[in-house]
């Protein structure tokens, strides 16, 4: 089991770099990808110096393994109240992500509106079963590293995977990091709404289709803006949903609300499908 503020912590090794050492208690195969951008988000954030993250665009360019990275960081526009900083991450010299990140200070004027449009009839956590309970797996070993970072309670759940009938692709669940739930610092504290919109795309698309899946797919570009805190919010809705796959791309959209059903974190992703004969478990 991992902690998200600890192994995204990132050491300035010069004034334009950075280090972290990879925990493998982040894998899916090899280092989870918004795990990943989180690094590359704390990064960005300790180079602008500025309060909050407003967005990230990373690009997965290398896959990497749980070992020491550097991240050089960029800073391409430094304002009175914003700084723009491109953050790109190495191992061994080979490039694994390349983000754009804005931070913003903590205390800005501006139009203040919330959609009212929103999943008011979710049931609360406390009303669901985890998806190590539903899968009859608790008190086993988590399905990978990655799983034993996140309590993850699914609103709806497939009992018969393989007889299920086509559906939309769509999902929705309360996740919280165990064993921390909620970090002070806003940087961290986006890195989860961050990671949970990398994390469910792809299960997502998989709803639309039955049968053995000829693919699997892998993000190669995520994209979050963070538009309010979680600070105090152990448990954070998330809801993914791939409306287009065609040409061998996923489109994905991804929103985390608070329990009071407030959005504070809006993005996508894109997956690049692949031959499911490639893929590195196979």
């Amino acid at each position: 089991m991992g902690d998200l503020a600890t192994d995204t912590t990132v050491e300035q090794s010069d004034e334009s770099t950075f280090t972290c050492n990879l925990s493998p208690d982040w894998e899916i195969w090899g280092p989870n990808g918004g795990y990943l951008a989180a690094v590359a988000l704390r990064a960005a954030g300790a180079a602008s110096g500025r309060v909050r993250p407003a967005s990230i665009n990373a690009h997965f360019v290398g896959a990497g393994r749980s070992e020491p990275v550097d991240i050089d960081v960029e800073v391409n526009r430094h304002t009175r109240v914003a700084t723009s900083v491109t953050a790109r991450i190495t191992q061994e010299g080979r490039p694994l992500l390349v983000a754009t990140v804005w931070g913003v200070d903590g205390d800005l004027d501006g139009l203040e509106h919330h959609t009212t449009l929103g999943p008011h009839d979710v049931p609360d956590p406390e009303d669901l079963q985890s998806t190590e309970q539903l899968l009859g797996v608790q008190d086993g070993p988590p399905r990978h590293p990655f799983w034993g970072n996140i309590e993850q309670r699914p609103t709806e759940w497939i009992e018969d995977w393989e007889n299920r009938e086509a559906s939309e692709p769509s999902t929705r669940a309360w996740v919280k990091c165990v064993p921390t739930a909620t970090f002070a610092d806003p940087w961290v504290d986006a890195c989860r709404s961050l990671i949970l919109i990398d994390l469910d795309s792809w299960p997502s698309a998989t709803r639309a289709h039955l049968g053995d899946l000829e693919h699997f797919a892998p993000t190669i570009e995520v994209t979050a803006r963070f538009i309010g805190s979680t600070t105090d919010e152990p448990w954070l809705l998330s809801e993914a949903s791939a409306p287009v796959a065609t040409g061998g791309l996923v489109a994905g959209v991804g929103q985390v609300w608070t329990r009071d059903r407030q959005p504070v974190a809006l993005g996508g992703s894109t997956l690049l499908c692949r031959p499911a004969a490639r893929r590195p478990d196979q």
